[in-house]
């Protein structure tokens, strides 16, 4: 008995080395090391499911863009890595086009590459570019990484993307660290689905009248695209390189759980409906800036937080201290719009605000608090002079030493304001019109994980987490 037990076990032993070895050759079989640009370039054609391509630590300079056209699949991805993460650098007048691409993840490469862009997705979808540090030396516009549709195939729609767990930084040239776009054809639909987290953004400017927000998400042609993009769990510092250091432009895009520390500019819903700004922290350190324009007019430039207009948006359980803008940059700029829907006008204007929610934000010694109906002051010749309906303005928190700390510059219609905490020191006014359900109050913050709270309300109830250097980018969990 004894001698049949240890030969079925000898038998399974043997198996199992069998099994071992020829899953190794399986895998190396698999797997390409590249030690040269000519290796990678040529690795590049052979892609197949369940492929990796691995760069050995080094330099890899190429004289052009790269182009795949491959597809993984959701069991088999494609991966492209370094062997050991960011020792593998892309150098030389290139960038890495994926055109109708699927199932492909990029993970832990340098991108010191020349020239405007250091990847581009065309019609691709399920693709992962993670733990990447993207610092270029840019030669004219562009974004470093953009999302998008395939011009030469209109119908190619991106998406269900994620970009994850990068660092971006030391951008000046016009453009943006991440654009997402779409395809153009009619009606214009932006990419879907797409998923932005865990990225370190950092210095990106100085200042220029437009096109160099951190992000931009759609644009004008994409405001009634529905496009589901999540931007969440980031952290972003100094980013100053535009009015709006986060332009969202289409619609049902949730920007959750974000960290922005020093950013001269707004948060901004510009273009399109249903958004939601949830669970942000936004410090301002009371810091300014100053901007000479093409007029040779100086602007004071302040930290700003979540301007927004057009219909049902969601400004729901933020958290902003020591921001120094008003007007544009205010705390909260609800402001007027130009245009309703259903006049034809251009989906490049200022729609009025319909249908907003104000909810439980917690607003700590700001320049300004809450502004209702800024009119754009004369900008680029237009006066915004239709005000926000129905709104509603429940459960914040606002304190401060400076201005107003609730300001109407035009009255909004059919708006309701519900138990709302308002406390002015050394001052300030309270508000600029009476107000029922706004109670004139010491909320008796205590500073808790880094943030002024009511006392026994965690940042973890309020679901807030101010974001280091140590929760995001290519090394974080």
């Amino acid at each position: 008995m004894m001698t049949k037990f240890y030969r079925r076990n000898t038998v399974k032993i043997i198996l199992l080395a069998v099994l071992a070895f020829t899953g190794s050759l399986f895998s190396q079989k698999n797997t390409i090391l590249c030690r040269t640009a000519d290796d990678v370039a040529a690795s590049l054609k052979t892609l197949v499911p369940g492929k990796q391509i691995v760069l050995a630590d080094g330099e890899y300079r190429f004289a052009s863009p790269l182009v795949v056209e491959a597809a993984g699949s959701k069991g088999k991805p494609i991966v492209i890595r370094s062997e050991n993460r960011n020792k593998a650098f892309i150098l030389g007048n290139t960038s890495v086009i994926f055109r109708n691409a699927s199932y492909i993840t990029i993970e832990g490469l340098v991108f010191n590459n020349n020239g405007s862009s250091a990847i581009l997705l065309e019609g691709c979808n399920n693709i992962r570019i993670t733990r990447n540090i993207f610092r270029l030396h840019e030669n004219g516009r562009g974004s470093w990484v953009m999302v998008t549709g395939n011009n030469k195939d209109t119908l190619s729609l991106s998406h269900h993307n994620m970009i994850d767990r990068n660092l971006f930084e030391e951008k000046k040239e016009l453009g943006n660290f991440i654009t997402i776009e779409g395809t153009k054809t009619v009606p214009s639909t932006v990419s879907q689905h797409d998923v932005i987290e865990w990225n370190y953004f950092r210095n990106i400017g100085p200042r220029v009248e437009n096109v160099l927000e951190a992000i931009r998400i759609g644009s004008a042609e994409y405001t009634l695209s529905r496009g589901y993009t999540i931007l969440q769990n980031n952290l972003f510092e100094r980013c100053d390189g535009d009015p709006e250091y986060i332009s969202i432009k289409q619609s049902d895009c949730t920007v959750r759980n974000n960290t922005f520390i020093e950013c001269l500019g707004s948060l901004s819903l510009r273009h399109g409906n249903h958004s939601t700004v949830e669970g942000n922290v936004i410090i301002g350190s009371n810091l300014t800036g100053t901007f000479t324009d093409s007029t040779g007019k100086i602007w004071t430039l302040g930290t700003g937080g979540i301007r927004f207009c057009a219909d049902s948006m969601m400004i729901v359980g933020n958290y902003c201290e020591g921001l120094t803008g008003k007007e544009w940059d205010a705390t909260v700029a609800a402001t007027n719009g130009d245009a309703d829907y259903g006049e034809g006008k251009p989906l490049t204007k200022h729609y009025r605000i319909t249908n907003a929610l104000i909810e439980n934000n917690i607003f700590v010694d700001n320049t300004s608090g809450i502004e209702i109906g800024f009119d754009g002051a004369g900008f680029q010749g237009n006066w915004w002079h239709k005000a926000p309906d129905r709104m509603m303005i429940r459960n914040n928190i606002i304190t401060g030493s400076s201005d107003t700390l609730v300001k109407f510059m035009d009255t909004p219609t059919n708006t309701v304001f519900e138990n709302n905490t308002v406390y002015s020191r050394s001052g300030a006014a309270t508000m600029s019109n009476d107000l029922s359900g706004v109670k004139m109050k010491d909320p008796r913050l205590v500073r808790t994980n880094g943030l002024l709270l009511p006392k026994g309300l965690s940042p973890s109830k309020m679901k807030l987490r101010r974001l280091t250097a140590n929760d995001v980018g290519p090394h974080s969990r």
